[in-house]
């Protein structure tokens, strides 16, 4: 019974904090515009210099870098407030960097998907000189090539490949794992970025790595009972106050955003396109049951009871995948639409009047409770893909 009050507590808070929001959460490209807009130019103003460590440093690390990448999607639909020219600079400024050499390598190239979109805006061949007849800023940027953005990513990516640990499984307590995309968040930091890049270089040596990592962590975290990830082996054997398997929102939703990106970067007759696709399709069905009354995803998928906080970095990018598999005919329309529309709803209920967007839980790596006050970039991120789908689907004739 105290469970039950506390969760109807939790329903009067979020309808109390949000209530009276000017935001629209109509299928409506405008209405859209102005909450992502909003939300990506409060965060830009408010972006996190504590809480930032030598592995997760700000701009290049992880964090940061998952939302620069869904900034510059958004601004190539919409760069109505020039957010191109902020992340611009800031590449510039970080001289194409990737992330600090870390533990988890597949952190430091999260930021590499900026890169690669900036280039895409400007595609320019390896060797843009002829000759070298006047060396100043210009003729050594020249000589560069037009792969400056590209380099130190390419870089990252070619030394990670060659010298990748063996090891015969993926346990997490492994010390040598560290080095592989033993956690499931690690699908989504480095698996687009390798099959981006291997489009843009042609080096498909990039998409056989991502693919064959891609399965090997499958094959370690994925319950296939249940159609969800573990955040990583520790968990497996874990359980919930009430009896269910411990499965991570964000880490579930981090799973479900590799997916989508890297079936935008991969070509239509690869090999394990199909894979991909199945693993997607399999795993918004079962995440559409676990949609809450209000249109929420939690932090433990299985424990609504004692996690009653909704999350909306998990919410986002479940939100995300929901009209992305719409946009490209991989979900039903008649039965997910209303559960995007709902996911919608509840997404855009969560932005305070500022632009704010409350309720991302902080860095970490299992369940917790949260409340409406608490921000984090890679929500917003998530939030910014979500409405990037919603606005392509509005501008979709009916």
């Amino acid at each position: 019974m105290f469970k039950k009050l506390l969760l109807l507590l939790w329903v009067l808070v979020i309808h109390t904090a949000f209530a009276g929001k000017k935001y629209s959460a109509a299928i409506d490209v405008n209405a859209v515009k102005e909450v992502i807009n909003d939300a990506i130019a409060w965060q830009i103003k408010n972006m996190p210099t504590t809480g930032r460590a030598i592995w997760n440093p700000q701009f290049t690390g992880w964090a940061d870098g998952v939302f620069l990448s869904a900034v510059t999607d958004w601004a190539h639909y919409d760069n109505s407030r020039d957010f191109k020219k902020w992340y611009r600079k800031i590449a510039e400024n970080n001289r194409w960097e990737v992330g600090n050499r870390s533990l988890n390598p597949a952190n430091d190239i999260a930021v590499s998907l900026m890169y690669g979109r900036i280039w895409l805006d400007d595609p320019k061949p390896y060797y843009i000189v002829e000759k070298v007849d006047k060396w100043d800023h210009k003729m050594v940027m020249d000589l560069f090539g037009g792969w400056v953005p590209l380099i130190p990513t390419i870089e990252r990516l070619d030394y990670q490949m060659k010298y990748y640990p063996e090891t015969d499984n993926l346990l997490f307590e492994n010390p040598q794992n560290q080095e592989r995309w033993c956690w499931c968040d690690a699908l989504y930091m480095a698996a687009p970025t390798y099959a981006l890049f291997a489009n843009i270089t042609k080096n498909d040596a990039y998409r056989e790595f991502m693919n064959r990592e891609f399965w090997e962590t499958h094959k370690a975290l994925y319950d296939k009972e249940e159609k969800l990830f573990y955040r990583d082996t520790r968990f497996i054997t874990q359980r919930e106050a009430n009896g269910e398997k411990v499965f991570w929102g964000r880490g579930n939703g981090w799973v479900v955003g590799a997916l989508a990106r890297v079936l935008d970067f991969l070509p239509h007759d690869y090999h394990s396109r199909d894979r991909y696709a199945t693993l997607f399709q399999e795993m918004m069905k079962r995440i559409a049951t676990l949609q809450d009354e209000n249109g929420y995803w939690h932090t433990s998928l299985l424990d609504y009871e004692t996690f009653t906080s909704p999350e909306t970095s998990a919410s986002g990018f479940f939100t995300f995948g929901l009209w992305w598999g719409i946009n490209r005919g991989l979900l039903d329309k008649n039965t997910y639409l209303p559960i995007a529309m709902k996911a919608w709803k509840a997404m855009v209920e969560a932005v305070h009047d500022n632009g704010m967007l409350g309720y991302v839980q902080p860095i970490g790596d299992a369940p917790q409770n949260i409340t409406a006050e608490k921000n984090e970039v890679y929500g917003t991120a998530a939030f910014a893909l979500a409405g990037l789908e919603v606005a392509r689907y509005a501008e979709m004739p009916k």
